[in-house]
């Protein structure tokens, strides 16, 4: 098991994110301590601190994106700069802009990794004509690249895409509530391959309790919701449905009747563990809630618990307000199982 930690930020998400405009980031759930890092402290601290000690100005310098494989994209808006940082290890790359940014927006940072080892990274950033402007650590350049979105939309969610494998995904809307996981691979080989993809989510024909998102486990995406389901009897039952996406088809690995957690409505998907993908977080107004998908098994957990094997798993600082947590967007940082450093950039532009 690794150390990871969920943050929200209250952005607004059915707008583009901008250059330099970032929520507050609020750590909701961290797990940390494994003997692979031995953290005294949850990854937000250490985030908080990096940021702190790095920048004069704490508040001119955000995370605009989190990754899986240890590292974070940070923006300084004074002078427009990137910082690609591991803030456990505090190692971190500048790197200077090319242009002026105002017509872009930033988009995230993808990676090649190989056995847990960051291999490459590209800090993407977007112009709404879909034109890219990418910096890769392999060349140290910036370069301008164009694709063709591959269906009509009507709103994009630009905010924390999710970095995996290479690609970026983030949310579209189509028409007639129609959903869609947009997906770009930045380190396709074949030229003839479509690295630009819209998923449709498996659930258009049902009608989800909560905000369609996705998330992340043992490397693939996964998406979870919860939907009101007539029973035999004509009463209807909460159930909770998971998703992983598999050669671009959405697979469903579980679904799991909610009827025996006693709060009504009053729970909201987190995510599902990164490190196993039988187990899933849920928020209540009371404490974090996290469900076995194997066989059903609920766990209320208590704002701080320490496990046998020195584990911490923390959700003291969860909002208790619901409406705050559903207006937020989720992200999770979480830390590769050992310590790499990260390829520094060839040449500064």
């Amino acid at each position: 098991m690794g150390d990871y930690t969920c943050e929200i930020t209250t952005k607004e998400h059915h707008h583009h994110s901008k250059t330099g405009l970032q929520g507050c980031e609020t750590e909701i759930m961290s797990h940390y301590g494994s003997d692979n890092w031995n953290l005294n402290h949850s990854l937000g601290y250490y985030i908080s601190s990096f940021l702190t000690d790095k920048f004069e100005n704490y508040n001119e310098a955000r995370v605009v994106s989190y990754t899986d494989v240890g590292l974070i994209l940070v923006h300084r808006v004074s002078s427009q700069s990137f910082y690609v940082a591991n803030p456990v290890s505090r190692q971190c790359v500048e790197i200077l802009p090319s242009q002026k940014l105002e017509r872009f927006w930033i988009l995230g940072i993808a990676t090649r990794v190989e056995n847990g080892v960051v291999l490459s990274y590209k800090v993407v950033l977007l112009k709404p004509n879909f034109t890219f402007l990418i910096y890769s650590s392999e060349t140290g350049l910036w370069s301008l690249n164009s694709d063709t979105f591959p269906f009509s939309y009507i709103s994009q969610e630009f905010n924390n895409p999710i970095s995996l494998n290479g690609s970026l995904y983030w949310l579209a809307h189509g028409s007639d509530y129609q959903d869609f996981i947009v997906s770009i691979d930045f380190y396709v080989v074949d030229s003839r391959s479509d690295r630009c993809r819209a998923t449709p989510f498996p659930d258009l024909d049902k009608v989800p309790k909560f905000r369609r998102t996705c998330t992340t486990s043992q490397g693939c995406l996964m998406y979870m919701n919860i939907f009101s389901i007539p029973k035999v009897d004509g009463n209807l039952e909460d159930k909770l449905c998971v998703w992983r996406l598999e050669s671009w088809q959405w697979r469903l690995v579980s679904e799991i009747s909610l009827d025996s957690i006693k709060t009504g409505f009053d729970y909201i998907p987190l995510g599902i563990d990164p490190f196993d993908a039988k187990a899933v977080y849920l928020w209540s107004r009371k404490c974090l809630l996290s469900i076995n998908l194997h066989n059903g098994d609920i766990v209320l957990h208590k704002d701080v618990e320490h496990s046998s094997s020195g584990r911490i798993l923390n959700s003291v600082d969860c909002p208790r307000d619901m409406t705050y947590i559903l207006e937020s967007n989720f992200a999770s940082f979480v830390l590769p199982q050992w310590m790499h450093p990260f390829p520094s950039s060839v040449r500064r532009v």
